[in-house]
C-alpha cells in the first residue's frame, strides 16, 4: 500500500493550481481598432489561435506535473507491502530471532565465521527496531534453546545477549525453533505484526524438518511440541539469511570402527576409518595419533561428495585405554577435522567361576594354568553374594544351584548390563532348582543318562541362522572333529526369545546354547564342567570353547569406542564398570549430570561436550579415560539449499531471502518502512522540466507577427502566407 512519510507536505499539493492561474490570468485582451486593412489580419489570427491554445494546454500540464512531482517528492510517498500499516504511520512490531547454532556455522569465508556474521546481522535487526517493538531470541539446536524467551522492549540487553552467544557442537532443527519462537509471540496480547527472522548458513540438514513435516492446524504434535500451522504461515513474515558459502569444501572423519572391539596385550588392532568429503575430488592426507605419537598416515582421494573407508593397523599396544585421534587436513570447518575414539586394551580378560572345587578345578586349570594369574578368580556360592560382578567380564556358574532370590537377581542385573553368564549344570541341583533363573536360553527338563554304546558323540556347530541375535563363530581345527564320550546330559525344553541352540553332540543332543539377554549374553552347557558327566573338560575343544565364549560375549557388552553427542545413553553402556560413588568429568572438568530411570539404572542427562570424559575413582592418582564423544557427523556434510526449496519447504506465504547482511537490512528497511518513491518523484520533476523548457522555447521561436504573415505578390498587392 502507498503511505507518505512527510503527509504534512499534501498540502502543497495545491499549488498545482498556480500553472492555471497564471494561464488563465495571462490571457490577452484584444483591443478593437479600427483600421482599414484590418481585413488582412483576420486570416492569419484565425488559423494561429487553435494552435496557440493546444500548445498552452500543453505547457499548462507540464508545469502542474512538475509541481506534483516536486510537492509528492516532499511528501516522501512510501510503497509497504504490509497489510496491517495505517495510512500515515507504522503499527508496532513482534519479533522473533532464530540463529542456528550447529557447528557447520564456523565455517571460515572472506569476511569472517558464518556465526559471527548471522550474529551481527541479528544485532543490526534489533537495532532497527522501534522503541515499542518487541523482540525475542531463539537457538536452532537439537533442541529449541531460548535465549529470550518471552518478547520484550529491551532491545540493548537482547544485543548484549547475542554477542555472548557461542556455536554450539552439534546439529540444528530449525523447524522446531521457529514453531517455538511463533508460539512465543502468539502469547503477546495486542495486534502487531508478526516477524521471523532466521539466520543460518543455508545448509540443508536443518530445514528438514518442514521438509518432512504434515502442514496440519494443530499448534502442538503427538509429542507436545509447538508446530508451525496454515494460519501461522499465512500470517507471519519470514526473512532468512543464508549466509554460508555457495560452493563448501569440507573434508571429515566420520567414523571408525575397530577389529577386535576387545584386545588383548600384543594383539594386533584394525582401525577402519570412514572419510567424507564435500565439493570437488582431492588427494588428502589422513593420520592416527594413539597417546599422542603418530601412528600412522595415508593419502587418499574421496570422490565428489562422497566418503571413502581407509585402513590402518596398530600394534605393540601395552594393557590400558589409549586415546585415539583421527586427523584431516585443516580447512575452512576446522570443528570436524578430528575425531576421537577409545583403545581398550587388556592384558586378559578378568573372569569369575563360582561353584565348588570338585566342579570347578578342570575349568580353573583351563582359564589359568599358572598359581599367579590373577585375571581369573574362583569362590564357593556361598561367597557370590559378597563379590561385586561387574569387576569381571564373564562369570561362570559350576553346580551352583539352587541359588539365593537376591544371587539370582544380582546375575540376571549383570548380564542385562553386558555381562557374559555361562552355566554348567551339575549334581548338586535338581530340575526345579533351574526355574528361578529366568535367563536361561532354555528350561531344564530332565538329566539322562546315555548308554556306553552311544557315548561317543562328534561335535558339531550349528549355522547361524539369519537375524539370529547369538550365535558362535569358531571354526574347529581343519581335519579334525572332536568328539566326547557323554555320560549323562541335561535335556532342554523349548528355546526363549533370542535364543538359540550353537552346538550339538551329535545330530540332535544339544551341547551347548546361547541366549542374548538384554547388552549380555548367557550360555548354557547340558553337561557339566567336571568330567563326571562327559569327557568334554578333558579334550582339547574345552579350552578353546570357553575363551571363545568369553571374547563373544565380551564383543557384545563391550563399551563402544566413541558415543555421539546430544544423546541420552545408559551409563552401564558406555562407561565400564560403573560405580554409584565415581565422579564422571566432562572434557572441561565439570561433573557429568545423571539421573537415576530406577532400579539403579543411570541415564545421562545429555552428552554437550565433543572430547574425552574421565572417571576420577577414590584413592587413584589420575583420572581415567572412558569415554570419547564426537559431535554428529551428518552436519559436516555441507549440501545448500537453494531458495526456492526453503519456499517449497516451509510454504510461509511472505517470504524473503538474503544472501548477506546488507543485503537483509534493505530487504527489512523495505518491508519497514517502504520502498521510497522520493528519489523517483525528483528525478520525473527534473525530466518534466527539461521538458517544459525545450517546449516552451520551442513554442516561442515559432510564434510569428502578423507582419511578417502579409507579403506583397507580383501583382503589387498585399496577402497573408
Amino acid at each position: 500500500m502507498l503511505v507518505f512519510a512527510n503527509p504534512a507536505f499534501l498540502w502543497a499539493l495545491t499549488a498545482a493550481a498556480i500553472p492555471l492561474m497564471l494561464h488563465m490570468f495571462q490571457r490577452r485582451r484584444t483591443v478593437v481598432t479600427p483600421f482599414p486593412t484590418l481585413r488582412f489580419l483576420k486570416a492569419a489570427q484565425k488559423r494561429s489561435s487553435s494552435r496557440v491554445r493546444f500548445e498552452n494546454i500543453l505547457l499548462w500540464l507540464l508545469r502542474t506535473l512538475l509541481l506534483l512531482m516536486l510537492c509528492l517528492a516532499f511528501a516522501m510517498p512510501v510503497i509497504r507491502t504490509t497489510s496491517a500499516g495505517s495510512w500515515l504511520s507504522r503499527t508496532r512490531r513482534d519479533v522473533a530471532i532464530v540463529i542456528d547454532a550447529s557447528y557447520s556455522m564456523n565455517y571460515e569465508l572472506d569476511r569472517g565465521k558464518v556465526w559471527e556474521i548471522c550474529k551481527d546481522a541479528a544485532a543490526a535487526v534489533i537495532e532497527g527496531l522501534l522503541p515499542g517493538d518487541r523482540v525475542c531470541v531463539y537457538l536452532a539446536a537439537e533442541t529449541p534453546i531460548p535465549v529470550i524467551e518471552k518478547p520484550t522492549t529491551e532491545h540493548a540487553t537482547v544485543v548484549q545477549a547475542i554477542r555472548a552467544l557461542t556455536c554450539l557442537p552439534g546439529t540444528s532443527k530449525i523447524d522446531e525453533a521457529v514453531a517455538t519462537a511463533i508460539a512465543a509471540l502468539e502469547q503477546q496480547e495486542g495486534r502487531r505484526e508478526r516477524e521471523v527472522y532466521v539466520m543460518t548458513d543455508g545448509q540443508s540438514l536443518p530445514w528438514h524438518g518442514f521438509r518432512d513435516a504434515e502442514k496440519h492446524d494443530e499448534t502442538v504434535n503427538s509429542e507436545g511440541r509447538p508446530v508451525i500451522t496454515r494460519e501461522q504461515r499465512d500470517a507471519v513474515t519470514f526473512f532468512a539469511l543464508l549466509a554460508g558459502a555457495k560452493a563448501p569444501e569440507n573434508v571429515w572423519p566420520s567414523d571408525v570402527k575397530i577389529s577386535p572391539l576387545i584386545m588383548l596385550s600384543g594383539q594386533t588392532a584394525r582401525l577402519n576409518v570412514r572419510i567424507g568429503r564435500s565439493g570437488s575430488a582431492k588427494q588428502i592426507t589422513v593420520g592416527v595419533e594413539i597417546g599422542g605419537q603418530e601412528r600412522g598416515r595415508r593419502s587418499v582421494t574421496p570422490d565428489a561428495d562422497s566418503e571413502t573407508d581407509v585402513e590402518f593397523v596398530v600394534n605393540g599396544l601395552e594393557p590400558g585405554i589409549h586415546i585415539a585421534r583421527i586427523t584431516t587436513p585443516n580447512d575452512a570447518l576446522p570443528e570436524d577435522d578430528e575425531f576421537l575414539c577409545l583403545l581398550r586394551v587388556r592384558k586378559q580378560l578378568p573372569a569369575l567361576i563360582v561353584g565348588p572345587q570338585n566342579a570347578t578345578r578342570y575349568l580353573k586349570a583351563a582359564l589359568a594354568p599358572g598359581a599367579a594369574d590373577d585375571g581369573v578368580r574362583q569362590v564357593d556360592t556361598a561367597e557370590l553374594d559378597s563379590v561385586d560382578l561387574r569387576d569381571y567380564q564373564a562369570v561362570f556358574l559350576c553346580d551352583v544351584f539352587p541359588l539365593s532370590g537376591q544371587a539370582v537377581i544380582r546375575i540376571e542385573e549383570y548380564a542385562q548390563n553386558g555381562g557374559v553368564v555361562i552355566v554348567f549344570p551339575g549334581d548338586r541341583a535338581e530340575i526345579p532348582a533351574y526355574a528361578d533363573m529366568e535367563i536361561l536360553p532354555a528350561p531344564p527338563t530332565a538329566v539322562e543318562s546315555i548308554p556306553v554304546e552311544l557315548s561317543a558323540r562328534p561335535l558339531r556347530r550349528i549355522a547361524n541362522l539369519s537375524g539370529q541375535v547369538v550365535n558362535f563363530n569358531m571354526s574347529l581345527p581343519p581335519g579334525t572333529v572332536p568328539t566326547v564320550a557323554l555320560k549323562r546330559v541335561l535335556r532342554l525344553g523349548a528355546m526363549r526369545e533370542n535364543a538359540a541352540v550353537l552346538i550339538t553332540a551329535g545330530d540332535d543332543t544339544p551341547m551347548l546354547s546361547g541366549r542374548a539377554v538384554g547388552r549380555g549374553r548367557v550360555f548354557m552347557f547340558t553337561v557339566s564342567a567336571e568330567r563326571d558327566w562327559s569327557t568334554f573338560p578333558l579334550t582339547a575343544f574345552f579350552l578353546p570353547v570357553a575363551h571363545q565364549l568369553i571374547r563373544q560375549g565380551a564383543g557384545a557388552s563391550v563399551q563402544p569406542p566413541h558415543v555421539v553427542l546430544n544423546t541420552q545413553p545408559l551409563v552401564n553402556e558406555v562407561i565400564p564398570e560403573y560405580r554409584e560413588d565415581e565422579i564422571i568429568a566432562t572434557p572441561s572438568g565439570n561433573q557429568l549430570a545423571m539421573r537415576d530411570a530406577g532400579n539403579r539404572v543411570y541415564v545421562i542427562d545429555s552428552l554437550s561436550e565433543p572430547g574425552v570424559y574421565t572417571r576420577v575413582r577414590a584413592g587413584a592418582e589420575t583420572p581415567e579415560p572412558v569415554m570419547a564423544a564426537n559431535a554428529d557427523r551428518t552436519e559436516s556434510r555441507l549440501i545448500p539449499l537453494a531458495p526456492a526449496e526453503i519456499e517449497e519447504w516451509t510454504s510461509f506465504k511472505k517470504l524473503f531471502f538474503a544472501n548477506d547482511p546488507e543485503e537483509l537490512t534493505k530487504l527489512v528497511d523495505e518491508y519497514r518502512n517502504g520502498r521510497s518513491l522520493a528519489e523517483i518523484c525528483l528525478w520525473l520533476a527534473l525530466l518534466l522540466a527539461l521538458l517544459e523548457w525545450w517546449f516552451a522555447n520551442r513554442a516561442l521561436r515559432k510564434q510569428t507577427g502578423a507582419s511578417e504573415k502579409l507579403v506583397v505578390d507580383l501583382a503589387g498587392k498585399v496577402v497573408t502566407q
